[in-house]
């Protein structure tokens, strides 16, 4: 078989130009045939190793001897395999010289264990050609044998270690590379769910968590290496300081297959309210001392009846329902005693009835099931009579499991294989990674009392997932400001990935793209916990101006010959504004904000402590984009040729940039005053004045420095409202 080489010219990589990857190597056919196996399809198999081939050419080659360390983030959707996407990578990064992975594998020993058996079944592979190790599930890591692994990679093996994403387990791997044989090894690292655990979460006490301190020492201990974070939640990473050590240096969006229903499907406007189902506010709570409320009773009942409309089509797969109601397990006991008393009646119902009894108990329950069915039938689902599919709805009630708790004192995957009927009962631990095969209904009330992270929400929704085959009979049984949370999210999650696709289109490294996100209801949701990054409303002042004066006399002269070069572009638009003698302004009209920031305010060099500078008019670049607009500009060249002086201080700030007004109007020298130009010329626009400024009180600098200052309309500014940007500590 000749070699497949696929050459990628990748340009968001900080320090590699991509290179080429071999791509029918014995790693990638392995992992390709357990995947057709596995009934995916060739199309949705060629995806998912294109992603992984444009995901590794970013990272450094292990074929050349220099050593490199790069950071990446490759983002998918919630629930739509990215597991499967990480296992692609390290399948080619065999192939393709890497001889060691390792695999951050969650943060609960649930989580490691599937992640571990995950990766075992997906190469099936003998263990002499790849040896899978891992640190353990408990607080005491298992010790790896570095002699043992040296031996393995002597002797040709490839060694993926999987550990915990607990700060012990990540040492004891950082132990490993105190061996100098496998230091100098390259070695790719995955931390799935890459935003969760493995980040500062001490950034704003200026400190280092015990976790990201692991993970950071265990990056310096390799010579060359690519830390790949994996999330569909990935707020937080982009969030963080692009000098920390986990901000990514590129990024990869991996678009789901086929099939995947998600935010969109469940929460987009034409869809919403069919797929969401509001419990009354006035109805009390599962979590009350009263009695289960009848929301409980409605979506059970229309779990069991979704569960015979797939059986009467042939569909005999898993079919489960999860409740998901605050994340104390005390309050997980409460609502299981509760949901296991009306399944253990409806099960004796089902039972009497099946067998050709009259029960008046019955009555109660075939309301409930009639009234699921008669929504469904309503919404548009093509199924049998109620009449015929009834024995059916019966025979699952008596088929399910019991109420299957799942937290860190219960796993419920072992109970669940006895049953193709479960119903599921947990919190944190079903809130990330845990997958529920064939989740149909969920009944989700929990909520942070005050603000919730988007991240963590959006992790919270299970019901995601390849379920096009039965979205029909898919239900989310909710609170009216959950429901209003995911529809907010909808809109961030789009406008985000739009962001990074469109700076990737245009060339923009990932460490220099805006961080400005779209978020409504910004009363109710931040975009990720405050202890790993603080946001903020992307809030307009009136006026936005540059502070300081230029650092150099060369800077000066490179930014008035870039002005001067915009005046002759723009030449045909100039208009005098006189209003005095010395009050002479040159006005450039009507000229959209992105033509200014090309020709003008992105080219501008800005004194290292400058807020309006560079990053600033990318951002607000990116926010008029997000909020559809390319607002017109007025670009005014005060006091042309009568060029000011002003107090400057010691350090380059400039004491009072905008003259005042003329309190004399009868005085032939009255002047409106700089600031009141954008309240009396063409008062809907942006207006961007220039000022010329040198300092009156230092002979020393003897040259004029363009400042800039820009004038928001209040109508403009409201439509950023929905903008968040991270905060500066």
């Amino acid at each position: 078989m000749s070699e497949k080489l696929l050459p990628m010219n990748i340009s968001d990589s900080s320090s590699n130009t991509g290179w080429p990857i071999k791509t029918d190597g014995e790693f990638k056919c392995s992992v390709e045939h357990q995947m057709e196996d596995g009934g995916m399809p060739q199309q949705a198999i060629e995806d998912v190793f294109n992603n992984a081939v444009r995901i590794l050419s970013q990272c450094p080659n292990p074929n050349e001897e220099n050593s490199l360390a790069e950071t990446g983030i490759v983002i998918g959707k919630v629930q739509s395999g990215k597991t499967s996407n990480f296992i692609s990578v390290l399948s080619l990064a065999f192939d393709n010289g890497y001889e060691i992975a390792v695999v951050i594998g969650g943060n609960t020993h649930d989580l490691t264990n599937q992640n571990t058996a995950r990766i075992k079944k997906s190469f099936n592979l003998d263990v002499e050609k790849l040896t899978i190790l891992s640190t353990g599930g408990n607080n005491t890591p298992i010790k790896i044998d570095v002699a043992e692994v040296q031996q393995f990679i002597e002797t040709g093996r490839k060694v993926i270690i999987v550990a915990l994403k607990q700060y012990k387990h990540i040492q004891a791997i950082s132990s490993v590379f105190d061996n100098p044989f496998l230091a100098a090894k390259s070695v790719i690292i995955v931390d799935d769910e890459g935003d969760q655990a493995t980040l500062n979460t001490k950034a704003y006490r200026a400190e280092l968590s015990s976790t990201y301190n692991a993970v950071v020492e265990l990056k310096s201990k390799l010579a060359s290496h690519c830390f790949l974070s994996v999330t569909a939640t990935p707020q937080a990473n982009i969030l963080i300081d692009v000098f920390d050590r986990l901000s990514p240096d590129f990024g990869e969006l991996v678009q789901p297959g086929n099939g995947y229903c998600g935010l969109r499907e469940f929460h987009g406007q034409e869809c919403s309210d069919k797929r969401v189902y509001v419990i009354d506010e006035n109805e009390p709570s599962l979590l009350d001392d009263e009695g289960a409320p009848d929301s409980v009773y409605q979506a059970m009942a229309m779990f069991f009846v979704g569960n015979a409309v797939r059986n009467a089509r042939g569909d005999y797969k898993k079919h489960a329902m999860l409740f998901h109601p605050s994340q104390k397990k005390i309050d997980h006991e409460k609502a299981r005693v509760k949901i296991q008393s009306i399944l253990d009646a409806w099960k004796q119902q089902a039972k009497t009835k099946l067998a050709g009894h009259s029960d008046i108990s019955f009555v109660s329950l075939q309301r409930y099931l009639r009234n699921a069915y008669d929504k469904l039938i309503m919404e548009g689902v093509q199924t049998v009579s109620y009449e015929n599919l009834e024995p059916q709805i019966l025979k699952r009630i008596r088929e399910c499991s019991n109420v299957l708790l799942c937290n860190s004192n219960e796993n419920a995957a072992q109970k669940a294989e006895n049953y193709k009927t479960n119903i599921f009962l947990g919190g944190n631990l079903v809130e990330r990674g845990i997958t529920i095969e064939g989740l149909a209904v969920t009944y989700i009330i929990r909520r942070a009392r005050g603000k919730s992270n988007v991240d963590n929400m959006e992790q919270r929704a299970r019901w995601f997932g390849y379920k096009a085959a039965y979205l029909d009979v898919c239900k989310v049984y909710t609170t009216q400001r959950i429901k209003d949370d995911f529809e907010s999210i909808l809109e961030h999650d789009d406008d985000m990935w739009d962001l990074i696709e469109r700076n990737k289109l245009l060339g923009v490294p990932f460490k220099e793209m805006p961080r400005i996100f779209k978020l409504k209801n910004q009363a109710f949701l931040r975009m990720t916990r405050s202890n790993v990054k603080k946001t903020e409303s992307f809030t307009l002042s009136p006026w936005k101006t540059q502070r300081y004066i230029a650092p150099s006399k060369t800077v000066a002269e490179n930014n008035n010959a870039i002005v001067e070069a915009f005046r002759r572009v723009y030449a045909a638009k100039k208009v005098i504004k006189t209003y005095a003698p010395t009050q002479v302004h040159a006005l450039y009209e009507d000229i959209v904000f992105s033509n200014v920031f090309d020709s003008l305010l992105s080219k501008l060099k800005w004194n290292n402590k400058e807020i309006v500078e560079t990053t600033f008019w990318k951002q607000l670049k990116e926010a008029f984009a997000l909020a559809s607009i390319d607002p017109a500009v007025d670009v005014i060249i005060l006091r042309d040729g009568l060029w000011q002086t002003r107090t400057v201080s010691p350090d380059g700030a400039i004491r009072q940039l905008f003259q005042g007004y003329n309190p004399n109007m009868n005085s032939p020298k009255y002047y409106v005053g700089d600031k009141a130009l954008a309240r009396i010329i063409n008062p809907e626009r942006l207006q961007l004045q220039i000022h010329y400024v040198k300092p009156r009180n230092d002979d020393s600098i003897d040259y004029y420095s363009p400042v800039v200052a820009l004038s928001i309309p209040e109508e403009i500014s409201t439509k950023l409202s929905d903008l968040v940007v991270p905060r500066h500590e």
